[in-house]
């Protein structure tokens, strides 16, 4: 049996760095190419009825802030 995360997916391309995150029915889709981004949700649209929640501001209980040094996670 493997101790892979099979919640989290990175992939790693010539585009940029792309990560999945999925906790039961909901996913956080992120990278450093806004436009690869936006493509993997387009794909994932196709074959999943899913919509887009936005900018991420909370998940599992923790705030996300973003400012001009970061981001930020605070669980008040």
């Amino acid at each position: 049996m493997s101790d892979a995360d099979h919640s989290l997916y990175v992939r790693k391309s010539d585009e940029g760095i792309m990560v999945i995150t999925i906790y039961v029915d909901d996913l956080i889709v992120g990278g450093d190419n806004e436009k690869e981004v936006e493509h993997v949700k387009r794909l994932l649209k196709q074959k999943f009825d899913m919509k887009d929640l936005g900018e991420l501001k909370f998940f599992l209980g923790i705030e996300v802030i973003r400012t001009a040094k970061g981001i930020w996670l605070s669980q008040r």
